[in-house]
């Protein structure tokens, strides 16, 4: 009879076992199903823009490493292709979109390049991210990990931009630079075409790109343009900019103008991209020129801060 109990209760045990397994399968079927519904094939912005083949995120969306922060028209934005919880970790795997520009076509992915009208060839970059997950693993979880991870319709895309970056893009979405302004596809996308404003000023020096001494009240309080008894700074070093990796597997090439602030000094301050070219290859260009030295602009035999644009070319050959 005590044996017999015995077999009983491991039966029950065992049937209990195989219960909590089947349940938590079924959970976490009913949880992929709901990820694959809110997440899959579309596209979504990494926040801080993280290069690199694996990140890795704790319970609680944090970023844990694998990667470093990258440009946002190269690394930011990723196209999601399958999303997997397993045990306790939730697995994804997307793709990379490189956003480019042709002009007055604005900026888009992987769209043709306006000089050639040659469509991009690229191999397509796959990203791994994967976040740790607690034992009660429900949708309202995980939901609360990938907002962390992946900018949301609450953001502001322009805030997560660098400066040199924020008047294009406000300005894009606000229609008074058709150069900067986003496709139908990229505007769709969580965050990146919030209405919130960012205060910008592409007429007035920070501290970004600002050599000592150039926000002094002397170098500051006036600013000219070229023209009307002004006679405009003069470039005396140019270092070149290098091409990004993405952009010259791709072959893609082009010109960039940025806006910029020459001191009394002959420094430059306050870069801005007025027509970028995407591919990475803004920041390089943006690099560049924070390295260039100017003979200062003068009025009345006086040097004065000026407001002019530059172009910086990419060419492969």
């Amino acid at each position: 009879m005590e044996h017999q109990t015995l077999r009983y209760l491991r039966m029950v045990a065992v049937l209990g076992v195989v219960v909590l397994i089947t349940t938590a399968i079924a959970q976490a079927s009913d949880l992929e199903r709901h990820l694959h519904d809110q997440y899959r094939g579309k596209i979504f912005v990494i926040r801080g823009f993280y290069s690199g083949g694996r990140l890795r995120y704790d319970v609680a969306g944090g970023f844990e490493g694998g990667g470093r922060g990258g440009d946002w028209t190269t690394d930011g934005v990723v196209r999601v292709d399958y999303i997997h919880v397993s045990g306790r970790a939730l697995k994804i795997k997307a793709k990379r979109l490189m956003v480019v520009s042709s002009g007055r076509n604005g900026l888009h992915f992987d769209a043709e390049v306006a000089s050639g009208q040659k469509t991009l060839e690229k191999a397509v970059v796959v990203v791994e991210l994967e976040a740790r997950m607690d034992g009660d693993s429900t949708a309202e979880k995980a939901n609360a990990i990938l907002s962390r991870i992946f900018l949301t319709s609450k953001d502001n895309f322009a805030e997560a931009v660098p400066e040199y970056w924020r008047s294009c893009i406000t300005d894009g979405l606000s229609g008074k630079n058709e150069s900067c302004r986003f496709s139908a596809e990229m505007a769709a996308v969580p965050g990146m075409a919030s209405p919130v404003a960012v205060t910008h000023s592409s007429d007035s020096p920070s501290g970004q790109n600002c050599p000592p001494g150039c926000d002094t009240p002397a170098n500051t309080s006036t600013q000219f343009r070229v023209g009307h008894g002004v006679k405009p700074p003069r470039v005396i070093y140019q270092q070149e900019p290098e091409f990004s990796d993405p952009a010259r597997k791709a072959k893609y090439q082009g010109t960039i103008t940025m806006g910029l602030i020459v001191d009394k000094e002959g420094h430059p301050q306050n870069i801005h991209i007025l027509s970028p070219l995407g591919a990475g290859l803004d920041a390089k260009a943006v690099k560049a020129v924070e390295t260039w030295k100017f003979q200062p602009a003068e009025k009345d035999g006086e040097t004065v801060a000026v407001q002019i644009a530059v172009e910086v070319d990419f060419h492969l050959y």
